[in-house]
């Protein structure tokens, strides 16, 4: 690197999606992370049916719980697996303990062995997954170049969540019907393979970012989520969005099961009608994470929230009082569009209005907190079936988020009214190439920590030599880049410079001066980071990228 003020290269003409898809080694990580989310999805019609053909409604309804307790009970450590100095060792591990726990579930599948053998390594498998995406936040920064490539690449990683919600039941809907549930324990064992395989040559890139990572103690960690928690029981309104963000899991945990008893019992469907409902739930789901670039840097968000939670309570009512399949393909998108719209905007408000300085835990505190929802909802959703039946258990679930709506909708507000969302700074970060790629919770994040500075013109923004330690973006103004006395370039509204000072501690090698008055935002290296990753341990493999980049292993 020659300068700490970067100016156009061959490499960053190209959108910094296409730029990411360029990196091999991202294409590889994110390739193997499409096959487990899809893998996930797949599993779970998959694995559903085949307990619901083994031993009934009951059955499978206690083969849903199995499968999510040993996840929720694993939440509380997945996040901290890859924060040694071998994290990309740790995700090819992962992704080898699943082929080999689907491999014995399909063999034990296809020689119908007892449901056990089956159940218990596929829920080894599904686990290991959990362990997938605290892992690829780790290993990301340390595949990219520049700070752009990186929220490119987790703008990719978003991609690969909301498609996966369609691509995988659809898979596994294709499977049962060519050969029945073992067949998708085959395919999957195959694709967490590919996985494997794909990411193996990251092996090498480990000790780019392994010197210096920091330990996470479980007492530290422990601490700071009792920390996070009590901040956020002081903000108004703050905790009934967090009851909203976990009970959209609850309706996530029971239409599992809903789906399988529904298209056997009341529309008699095969045994591949399951994963069509869940296809057409995951349809909505996609269109509601294309929607989300629309709902960035809009001042009120309790109302799309609300909305979205009466549209998922509204729409499961519609098929319970029109029991038919042709209602339930059109209604059930719409709740798929209505979860992910609440959970985007969900997270976004979450962002506005929790501390920042525990925003990390908080969030940390959500991830966990949805498995366990999800259990529940499964749980609830199998005694209902159980007594009343499924088209009972869908109302129910209906008027559980009708009730959630009724008891939050007025402190949703009140938070919403007092969140303070930096729209402009929105507006503007989005302009800029490195911001562009960003999703929206990670944007206002950015926009949040960044600060107003007004210069004069003639001041120096950064002096060659100086150390680079901020990210300006031009508000107002004009500016020159100069190193030695020679003018490398002018710069105005909608540019930016520093990004790569973000991912590293050198001294700049350029000067930038005002020619006019000027108005930037000033964002720290910590700040972007923080919200690029959204998760600690891969904030630190980023320092370590940067680092290597200097060739000076004590920077700091």
């Amino acid at each position: 690197m020659t300068a700490a003020i970067e100016g156009p290269s061959p490499h960053r003409q190209l959108p910094p999606v296409a730029t990411a898809l360029h990196n091999p080694d991202l294409r590889r990580a994110l390739g193997a992370y499409l096959a487990s989310v899809v893998t996930e999805w797949a599993l779970w019609s998959g694995l559903l049916v085949y307990a619901y053909e083994k031993g009934g409604r009951t059955t499978a309804g206690v083969v849903s719980i199995c499968l999510f307790v040993p996840g929720a009970l694993m939440a509380p450590i997945t996040g901290s697996a890859a924060d040694g100095p071998r994290p990309n060792r740790v995700l090819v591990g992962v992704y080898m303990v699943q082929a080999l726990a689907l491999s014995l579930a399909a063999s034990a599948a296809f020689l119908d062995w007892p449901l056990l053998t089956v159940i218990i390594p596929a829920t080894v498998a599904l686990t290991a997954i959990s362990f997938i995406r605290p892992c690829l936040s780790v290993v990301l920064p340390g595949l990219v170049d520049f700070a752009g490539e990186l929220t490119a690449a987790n703008l990719l990683a978003g991609y690969c969540d909301s498609s996966s919600v369609l691509a995988g039941p659809l898979i596994a809907s294709a499977l049962i019907a060519l050969d029945g549930p073992p067949l998708v324990l085959a395919v999957t064992a195959a694709l967490a393979l590919l996985g494997m395989i794909a990411t193996l040559p990251l092996i090498r890139l480990d000790g780019r970012a392994s010197d210096t990572r920091l330990a996470h103690h479980s007492g530290a960690r422990t601490r700071a989520l009792a920390n996070g928690l009590r901040a956020l029981s002081q903000r108004s309104g703050a905790l009934a969005l967090l009851a909203v963000i976990g009970g959209q899991y609850l309706m996530i945990g029971a239409l599992d099961l809903i789906f399988v008893v529904l298209a056997t019992e009341q529309f008699g469907l095969s045994s591949s009608g399951p994963g069509v409902l869940a296809a057409s739930f995951g349809l909505g789901a996609l269109l509601g994470g294309l929607a989300s670039t629309v709902l960035v840097g809009r001042k009120r968000l309790a109302p799309l929230l609300l909305a979205s939670l009466a549209a998922m309570a509204i729409s499961l009512a519609v098929v319970t009082t029109v029991p038919v399949l042709a209602v339930a393909l059109l209604f059930f998108p719409v709740a798929g569009l209505g979860r992910t719209v609440l959970d985007l905007t969900g997270r976004m408000l979450m962002q506005r209005a929790a501390p920042q300085e525990t925003l990390a835990s908080i969030f940390a505190t959500m991830e966990s907190l949805s498995l366990t929802a999800c259990a529940l909802g499964s749980i609830m959703t199998q005694i209902t079936i159980a007594v009343a039946g499924v088209r009972s258990a869908l109302m129910v679930v209906s008027v559980a988020l009708t009730v959630l709506l009724l008891v939050t909708a007025r402190r949703l507000l009140l938070v919403d009214a007092s969140a303070d969302a930096p729209v402009v700074a929105i507006r503007l970060l989005r302009r800029l190439p490195v911001f562009a790629p960003l999703p929206g919770p990670a944007l206002e994040g950015v926009a949040r920590a960044a600060q107003l500075v007004r210069l004069c013109a003639g001041a120096d923004v950064v002096r060659k030599g100086d150390r680079g330690d901020s990210y300006f973006a031009i508000v107002n103004g004009e500016l020159e880049v100069t190193s030695d006395g020679r003018v490398l370039r002018t710069m105005g509204r909608g540019e930016g410079f520093g990004e790569i000072a973000l991912l590293s501690d050198v001294a700049r090698t350029a000067t930038v001066t005002c020619i006019t008055d000027v108005d930037l935002l000033e964002i720290e290296r910590s700040a972007f980071l923080t919200a690029v990753t959204g998760h600690d341990a891969s904030r630190q493999a980023a320092w370590n990228v940067a680092r290597s980049w200097t060739g000076d292993p004590e920077a700091t």
